[in-house]
């Protein structure tokens, strides 16, 4: 009778252990192994590995087999995200381009980890579908996954594009690292507000006194032609946003752009938004015409609706907001902002509500075997209660939203929009909503329109 209570408990702790570290096969698989079972020990080696994607929807393909798997590398990610959490995010980087999961073709993938995320994983997807509502030129894709890491469960995972210049992602001109042709310099570029130093990063005191960071992106390895130009860029920048020329910050910086982004933040009431992990880019100068600095893509929404103070993300932040406070103080700036919320809130903010809810649903199974997996683990926060904080995150949505439309109403419609190109309920005519290059546009009756309803072609 002892051995068989011994053999019965022996199967709960490592029979039982074992079944909980299966992939729940609700999502595609990402299985991920590396040369030798050496392990991932930092953000900057890259370790030789292979990888292949067991579809398992649908809707998706496969990539590789186990037999045959893609060659690659892999090395972690971030910075609080990897030294904070015992579920590490990673980078990977492809050998070749692939299509992933009916992403476009790259060679760079992050496997980001939500550890962070008491929200049902949903502050990062949210955020992305929010920002593709208002309509962001470019926003990374994001498929969950599961991920079998040299043989090891590891749980619920997202495999979202990584922010880089490319042909279907930033879509602007590729500086080379080291350029030094005056006519060469001037784009692209891919910058991040920093909020912590880095080797090379440019320096500066904000209007107001704020000490900022900017490190470039792309290109990565800077000559002293292109590290000059773009600390006057910055410094320019920064000089017309704390000036009085409204034309001058209109050449500088793409306001209707910036309008978007800040939107999307403010709807996530992410009070981190302006502190760190905030891009602008800025493509090469043509024909005489200085291309203006744009504010995004968006990326780390890791502190949304982390405060629920009814109140403007740069006020009395809890970290930091560089530039966003005086931005907002400027009325060419605030007529773009209700321009763009008058948009959202009358075509966007219920489809994208919709959108999370069924993302919500997708990940839910494997969002509640993941808490089996890292459960009591170093700072990591438990979604096993599904249902109880996917709510909590749409409660926090939709208590944003209300207090927006209680600071700004229905904001500003704009002059030329037609709403019905949206909607198509009141009329006939067949409209299609689309997306081209990464802007949405509506196809109505073979004619081409933007989203504001202005005639392209």
């Amino acid at each position: 009778m002892l051995k068989r209570f011994f053999f019965i408990g022996w199967m709960m702790v490592v029979g039982w252990g074992m079944w909980a570290a299966m992939p729940t096969k609700t999502l595609p698989i990402v299985y991920v192994n590396t040369d030798n079972n050496r392990s991932i020990s930092d953000t900057e080696t890259q370790v030789p590995a292979s990888v292949y994607i067991d579809s398992i929807l649908p809707e998706y393909h496969s990539l590789g087999t186990k037999n045959a798997p893609l060659r690659c590398t892999i090395k972690g990610r971030g910075n609080y995200t990897w030294k904070d959490f015992a579920k590490k995010p990673y980078k990977i980087k492809l050998d070749t381009k692939h299509k992933v999961l009916g992403m476009p073709k790259n060679r760079h993938w992050c496997l980001l980890a939500g550890a962070d995320d008491n929200l049902g994983f949903l502050r990062n997807p949210g955020g992305f579908m929010v920002s593709e509502g208002v309509g962001l030129r470019w926003t990374p894709h994001v498929v969950p996954v599961e991920l079998v890491l040299n043989g090891q469960y590891q749980g619920l995972y997202f495999l979202t594009e990584h922010v880089r210049i490319a042909s279907h992602r930033v879509k602007i001109h590729e500086q080379e690292d080291g350029e030094t042709h005056n006519d060469s310099i001037n784009g692209g570029w891919l910058v991040e507000i920093n909020n912590y130093w880095e080797s090379g990063c440019i320096e500066f005191n904000e209007g107001n006194g704020q000490h900022m960071m900017v490190t470039s992106r792309e290109p990565d390895s800077l000559s002293s032609q292109q590290r000059a130009y773009i600390e006057g860029q910055m410094n320019h920048l920064n000089e017309v946003l704390y000036g009085s020329s409204a034309a001058a910050l209109m050449q500088a910086l793409d306001i209707r752009e910036a309008a978007k982004y800040y939107l999307v933040q403010e709807i996530m009431e992410d009070c981190e938004s302006y502190h760190g992990s905030c891009m602008l880019y800025k493509d090469r100068d043509s024909l005489g015409m200085t291309d203006p600095w744009k504010f995004g893509p968006v990326w780390d929404f890791g502190n949304a609706y982390h405060r629920r103070q009814e109140t403007w993300i740069y006020d009395n932040p809890t970290f930091a907001q560089y530039w966003i406070g005086q931005l907002a103080s400027w009325p060419v700036f605030q007529a773009a902002v209700k321009e763009e919320w008058w948009i959202y809130y009358h075509t966007q903010k219920d489809v994208v509500r919709n959108a999370i809810r069924a993302f919500a649903d997708r990940i839910e199974t494997a969002a509640q075997k993941d808490a089996e997996v890292w459960r009591g683990t170093q700072n990591y926060n438990d979604n096993s209660n599904y249902a109880d904080v996917r709510d909590r995150f749409f409660r926090r949505y939709d208590w944003r939203i209300q207090w927006l439309y209680s600071k700004w109403g229905e904001g500003t419609k704009p002059a030329t929009w037609d709403i019905e190109l949206l909607s198509g309920e009141e009329q006939p005519i067949k409209s299609q909503k689309i997306l081209k290059d990464g802007q949405i546009l509506i196809l109505r009756n073979g004619a081409m329109y933007s989203i504001t309803g202005v005639k392209i072609y």
